[in-house]
């Protein structure tokens, strides 16, 4: 299996044990407003979001299944998703559109969660930004159209 770390970090700005050296660097979207605008916030998100969908097209996938689902915040009314995640399971198959809203309440610190199709394709996030995607396929066209937009990929085994 192939596994990716995806983030907006630049590799070039890490020591040599892989901690990220720029403390500068906006982390969460609590940080909206005090170390990064909404409009860079709202586009960094999107293409995190846009990376996992620009993967699952190359996969084949238009469906993957909910594998784990916390929900970590009272965010859940402020952000309108207490209609949506009611409908949300662990087992249950997502559509490429339910993936983006669990993506979105997963960057937003509202829930966490974990994706998955079989053994041939994952989502995990981490803390701080930081998401992996897996697949038993190299990708390559995907991890161009992803690094294009501006975030990394860098080969690396998802913690989770």
């Amino acid at each position: 299996m192939f596994s990716w770390r995806i983030t907006k970090y630049n590799p070039k700005k890490r020591d040599e044990s892989g901690a990220y050296l720029d403390d500068k660097e906006w982390t969460c979207f609590s940080e909206v407003g005090t170390k990064v605008s909404e409009e860079e916030y709202l586009r960094t998100e999107s293409d995190y979001i846009n990376a996992i969908t620009t993967f699952m097209v190359e996969m084949g996938l238009n469906k993957i299944y909910l594998n784990d689902l916390e929900i970590w915040s009272d965010e859940v009314v402020s952000q309108n998703a207490s209609s949506f995640l009611r409908k949300m399971w662990v087992g249950k198959a997502v559509t490429a559109q339910e993936v983006r809203e669990l993506a979105k309440l997963t960057l937003r610190n509202v829930i966490w969660c974990k994706l998955s199709y079989k053994k041939e394709f994952f989502v995990h996030f981490g803390y701080d930004y930081y998401m992996y995607i897996g697949a038993i396929k190299d990708c390559s066209n995907a991890q161009a159209k992803v690094q294009d937009t501006g975030l990394y990929v860098e080969t690396f085994n998802s913690p989770y």
